[in-house]
This record gives structure tokens, sequence and C-alpha cells, in this order.
């Protein structure tokens, strides 16, 4: 019998994560799910949407990193390795999950990880010719991946590190420098410490008051062993009023006393700790609350524990008990603004109806799936939106390899844009750029191969959304949280597993249709020289070899042995050492390093071998001599400090990848394809459009206090550079000139520009990046 594909969808087809209002007060949105989870689950795998690599973000523009700050990743949160040797700084977009989750420090329930398909290269590498995919267009899969135009970097895997229930708020962990980094505005909430202190402190306050409502005399009275009660006893002491009231059977009356007891507590602590006084109960309802909670959390556990026979947990650690961490967590919730089920579904709005999968469309790289079926009309996914005010913001420039190891831009010289650009909404009309934050970003343009669009993206109904369409570019631009938001919608009906298209606009069309006779013409002309060349077509790549520092380093080197005058043979005999421990997975299956610069000295080959990284069979037999180079991501070594070069024999093939050169990968290239997605002509406010007056194809320049600039001279026709002293979108600008303070008004664009540096590329000969 045939399945008609509108029946009622399964539970596992339905959606189970949505976006709605956060239950912290005042924290924006949040994503909730309505399914529980056990801790360990998978709750989002890396098939959600792509990395996207921002590059030396603030180096030129730091307006727009104002508002991406708030959601983009930092340089080293658990990115891959290739990542970190893009450019000189590197931050990333996650889409999803890497975006909207909130961060709560005591409630943190999904953690990420980097997903286990991410690409690194091989030394054998050199010799494959990624023939396996071929496209009709400009040759191979890798030929079309070089064009930069997406993200190679697959999005990280988000699970569960604490049970989850039904209708739970996910909560992220950013680290609480997070907080400390937007002071002074967030140093009233409570930290993981504060949620500890008060835990420790409710439950030995539930434990005192149990003790005095029992004293039918009451008189504080003494525990077990002797010892006068602590908290509660102390500030009982204190407040004569309570200490000597008479303490009753009757409900009311006990409420009362609690009630008061929690005043005089929460203003004791007030002065001295203010966020663990935000934490303590109000009233009575508030702490049985608690107590509740904290005693279920403690019966589940032990049941858990009696039915997996884990590890028990009440056990103490680092001086606090769990019971006083179930304490915590029940406080935390107390402060929450509580969602069920049926109020997600009916307030928030389905995230996860698509899926990661390659496109069907040549040189598309990933695509949009149906996670499960879509009706005509139906939602497919929201796309809140991040601004940018021009895109100059989103330019990218050369950059040179100095002889300290570090770069120097080049101001003068635009190279390309942010590979964001391309992800991006826009129009030729507007200055604002629009960027997705969930996987409708990954929706591609229907082409020749494609029947039609069956989506397309509309202005969100929401309040804000609707407020700020009537706003001036200028006004968003200034804003620093999304107040925009497209809804991706489906124009007929999509059957699970197809993938999601819409019409990028006229603009982007021609576009493609330009870089694409280009290009044809360009990769032929480079696969002929590459047939009629001997030279490596790696150049652009370096040796990253797994490693890491440990105690033996420091005493291993005379940092007075005369290196320089031995032969190769002398320097490996005398400096190199053992690498064939420095494997990816330990005996645990752990990872303790990370990938450092290294040469390849010479390639051992023998019949047995020390390597038995289980997931590089093939290359069991065959170890490297290395050179590692000093990782700009560690502390500088002890070998690097003493000039002594660091050699390892023996070391395992397996560890060695091959990464692409800082800002030599495809997505550096000046070839690269470059254009926003076309907002759809009919939905862009009439006010949002510039007029012929306004229309200029000169970018709007960002320059900072200190930076080196270049002004004309109106009467000599000749540039004079100096220092900026002050600043603005505008003119006027002071210009401190050979000593001078030069007033310069009413400067156009054009007239002003950044100071050419002199640059130097001054590289060491055997250094990997040379």
């Amino acid at each position: 019998m045939t399945t008609s594909t509108a029946e009622t969808p399964t539970k596992e087809d339905s959606c189970y994560l949505y976006l709605a209002p956060s239950s912290i007060p005042g924290a924006g949105m949040g994503v909730f799910s309505t399914r529980p989870f056990s801790r360990g689950s998978t709750i989002l795998a890396s098939d959600y949407g792509p990395l996207i690599p921002i590059i030396d973000g603030n180096a030129v523009h730091d307006h727009w990193l104002q508002l991406f700050n708030n959601y983009i990743w930092g340089h080293f949160s658990m990115a891959p390795d290739q990542l970190w040797y893009e450019a000189e700084s590197v931050t990333d977009y996650q889409l999803g999950l890497g975006i909207f989750p909130n961060y709560h420090p005591f409630l943190i329930n999904i953690g990420a990880e980097l997903a286990e398909n991410v690409t690194y290269y091989t030394d054998d590498d050199e010799d494959n010719d990624h023939d396996e995919q071929e496209n009709t267009h400009c040759g191979s899969s890798l030929t079309a991946a070089r064009m930069g135009a997406y993200s190679d970097y697959v999005g990280r895997s988000f699970f569960t590190i604490a049970d989850i229930q039904a209708g739970d708020e996910l909560f992220l962990d950013y680290g609480e420098q997070y907080l400390n980094d937007r002071s002074p505005y967030m140093d009233r909430i409570p930290r993981s410490l504060d949620y500890e202190m008060a835990g420790q402190i409710v439950e030995q306050v539930t434990k005192d008051f149990l003790l005095l409502v029992r004293n039918k005399e009451g008189k504080v009275v003494e525990d077990a062993g002797g010892e006068e009660t602590s908290s509660l006893a102390l500030l009982l002491g204190a407040s004569a009023g309570i200490s000597n009231a008479t303490t009753t059977n009757s409900i009311s009356d006990q409420e009362e006393l609690a009630n008061q007891l929690l005043l005089l507590l929460r203003r004791s602590l007030e002065a001295s700790v203010p966020r663990v006084a935000s934490l303590i109960p109000s009233n009575f309802q508030e702490l049985q609350e608690v107590v509740t909670s904290a005693r279920v959390a403690m019966q589940l556990r032990t049941r858990r524990n009696q039915n997996e026979e884990d590890i028990p947990l009440e056990q103490e650690e680092d001086g606090k008990s769990i019971q006083q961490q179930d304490y915590g967590i029940a406080l935390a919730k107390l402060k929450l603004i509580q969602r069920n089920v049926t109020w997600i579904q009916e307030n928030g709005v389905c995230i996860d109806n698509i899926i990661a999968g390659f496109s069907d469309m040549p040189l598309a790289g990933r695509g949009a799936k149906a996670r499960r079926t879509i009706h005509k009309g139906d939602l497919i996914a929201p796309m809140p939106l991040l601004h940018v005010r021009h895109e100059e913001e989103f330019f990218t420039y050369q950059m040179y390899h100095t002889s300290n190891g570090g770069f120097v831009m080049d101001k003068n010289d635009q190279v390309s844009k942010q590979l964001l650009y391309n992800y991006c909404f826009g129009d030729a009309d507007i200055s604002l750029l629009l960027c997705p934050t969930t996987n409708g970003i990954l929706v591609n343009h229907c082409s020749d191969t494609c029947d039609s669009p069956n989506a397309e993206v509309r202005w969100s109904n929401d309040t804000r959304t609707q407020k700020w369409l009537q706003k001036t570019t200028e006004e968003i631009s200034r804003e620093k949280s999304w107040v925009l938001s497209f809804d991706l919608v489906a124009t007929r009906d999509i059957a699970k597993g197809e993938e999601i298209f819409i019409d990028y606009g006229e603009q982007w069309v021609n576009a493609w249709k330009a870089y694409e006779e280009r290009m044809i013409n360009q990769v032929r002309d480079e696969s002929s020289k590459r047939q009629h060349s001997s030279s490596s077509a790696s150049s652009d790549m370096f040796s990253a070899c797994y490693y890491w520092e440990d105690g033996d380093v420091e005493n291993d080197l005379d940092p007075d042995i005369p290196w320089q005058n031995f032969d190769d043979t002398t320097a490996i005999q005398n400096l190199g050492r053992d690498g064939s421990k420095f494997q990816q997975l330990n005996a645990e299956g752990e990872h303790r390093g990370s990938f450092w610069p290294c040469s390849i000295l010479e390639k051992q080959i023998s019949t047995s071998s020390t390597n038995t990284a289980p997931s590089h069979p093939e290359n069991e037999c065959t170890t490297y001599i290395v050179r590692i180079f000093p990782s700009r991501w560690h502390d500088i070594s002890s070998w690097a400090k003493n000039d002594i070069p660091r050699i390892l024999t023996n070391f395992p093939a397996s560890s060695v990848k091959m990464f692409y050169k800082p800002y030599r990968s495809p997505m550096h290239s000046r070839d690269a394809f470059r254009h926003y997605v076309g907002i759809p002509s009919h939905i862009i406010p009439a006010h949002w459009k510039r007029t012929d007056a306004t229309t200029s194809s000169e970018p709007i320049r960002t320059f900072r206090i200190g930076d080196r600039v270049a002004v004309k001279d109106k009467n000599s026709n000749s540039w004079r550079t100096g220092t900026l002293l002050l600043a603005n979108d505008d003119s006027p600008m002071f210009i401190l000139d050979d000593g001078d303070v030069i007033l310069n008004s009413n400067i156009r664009q054009e007239n002003v520009r950044w100071a050419t540096s002199h640059l130097m590329q001054v590289v060491s000969k055997t250094h990997p990046f040379n």
C-alpha cells in the first residue's frame, strides 16, 4: 500500500528543536528541545550547516564586529587546526546551535565537538588527481573547491552533557570570561561559584530550619556532633526578635518564620556577596520548590546509579557535595521562566527542518535538504539576520609574512571580501548587508538544471522585524543586536530528502555568469600548466605535525650545543629524539596535542614499526624524520628560545598532514567568486534605497585613531602622510604630519587613504611557510 506524504508525521519525524523566547528573563530568544535526551546523546550533528571562517575581522573595520562578536566563536574555541592557520586572526561563524543557545553558568547541558569528517591532506595527496566527482563545468570537485566560493569547513556537532527533559532550554558553555568581558552591565549575573555557594547555604539553612521548627521551646539546638548549626544559627543569634520567637506546629507560623529568616539571610549577604544574595529564595514557597527539586534530582541519580552501576556521584568533589550541586541547580531553575512543550510549539519556530548534504547543483558545495516533508506555505526555517552597514566592512587585504613570524597588512591593496559575504543578502540599491544565522543559509540558487525554486524568503511577521522595517538603514546599522528576520517559506510541497532552492536574483545570476566564463578558461589553462610542469601543486601548503610539549623537552637539549656546525647526519644524530609516541589518539582514544608547523627531513621505511595508528594501517611501516617549528598558538618552547632545532625521528606518518599556508587557501584568492544573495526587490522598503545623489561606488572607509594615513593636499596635489589623531565617519580630521598638526576639513573619500607600509617579506628559508 502506498503511503501518502501528507500523513501525520511520526514522533521521530516531528520537529524537536525550537527557537522561542528564552526562559532566562531578558535574554531574548533561546533554543528549546521538545524531546527528552539522555546525557551523551547527539542532539544535532554537523549536518546542520558549515563553519564559515572570518578572517582578520577587526584589523581594519570593527564596527560590524560590535554586533557579530556576540555570536561568533573565538580563535581557540574548538576549531580545526587548519582553521588556526588560515590567517593572523580567525574567528568563525557557526550556525544554529553555535549562535542561538544562551549561556547559563550553572545549567550548561550541551557541548560541542569537531565533526569526525574534518578534511586534512596527507603527503600522498599531492599525487591524487581527485577526479572522482567530475562535473561538466570546471573539472573536478577539488577544482571547484579551489574557487573559494563556499566554506569547506564542516560545522561542529552538538551533544548533551546532562539529561534534558522535554521543554528544557539548551544552554551552551561560553565561558565566564564572556560575562567578565561585558562588565559592568553583566556584573550582577551570578557565576558558577555563586550558585555553588548559594546551594551550600540553602542546604544548610534547610537543615537548620527543620531543627528549629522541631524545637518546641524555640531555642537553637545543637547537631549530633555537639556543634552549633552554622549559617542559620548565627543569623538567629543576631536577631533577638526571631531567635526568641516561639515555634509552633502551625503551618502558617512556620511559613512566616521561614520568610523572616530568608529575608534576614538575603540582607546579611547583600553587602559582601550580592550575586549570592540574589539567588536565595524569597519566601517559604520558593524554598519548598528548591528543596523538592533538589531531592528529586538526588532520587533520580540514585536510581540511575543502581541501574547503570555508575560511580557513586554522592562522593565529595573539591570539597563540595553533589547534594550541594543539586541545590545550586534547583536555585538556578527557580529563576527561570517555566516553559512546557505546548507553549514552546505555540510560541516558537522550528529550526531543524533542514539538514546539510552535497548539493545536486554543480560547484554549489553543500545544500539544504528537507529533513521531513514540508507542505506549501509552511515555514521551512526562520532566518534572523545580522546586519552589516556596508560591504567595505567585509574587505580583505594583502598580508605579508615578516621575519618575526607575524604578518603585516597593506590596507591599500584589497584582495577580496570575507567568505561570509557570499552567504549574506544584499542589493545594489542599498548599502546594508543581511547575514542569516540559521541553516537557511545553506539554500542554493535554482539555476538552469533546476526546474524552479521551491522556496522563497519573506520578512518575518514578528513585532521586532515589522518595527525595524520602518527604520532607515543608518538606524539599523547602529543597532548592536539582531533586529530583522526572514522567513524561509515553501512555495510548493517539498518531499523528505529533496533539496531546497530559492532564486538569488538577477544581480547574482549576471555576476556568476561573468565569473564562470572567466574561470572556465583560467582553470583549463592552469590544468594544462600542471600537466607540463614538474613543480608540485602543493606549493600553497605546508607540513603540520601532531605534537605536544612535555617535561622531557625542558631537560633534553643542551643550549650550548654548536649545531650550526653540524652536517645533516650529525645534526640528526645529536639533536634527534624518538617521536614515535606522537600519535593522534592515545591508548584511551583521546587527543592530547595539536598540529605544529614542521618540515619533513627524511622518509623512513621499515619492515616493522612502532607506528600503530589504527586509522592509517597503510602507513604502519612509514615514519619520518621531522623538524618541529614553534606554534604561534602555544607558549614559546625552550628549544625555540635557545634557537635549537627540534628534530624527531620515527615520527608516525599518520601524524603528518598538509595544511594551507596562511592566506593561501582558496578563500583568499583574488579570483574567488564574491557576491551577495539578492533580496527580492519587491520586499525592499522604498526608504532603504539610495537616491542618485547618495549612491556611490566609493566605499565608506573607516579610519581609526592611530592609523597611518595619507591625505591629498589640495594645493600641491601631493600626498602627505601622518598619524590620525581624531577620526569621525565624516570630516573634519586632525592629521599629525612631520610634527605639525594640520586641520583637514571637507575631505573627500578619494583624497584619504591608508599610508603605504614599508613591508618586507623575510622568512627563514627552512620555515614551512616559506
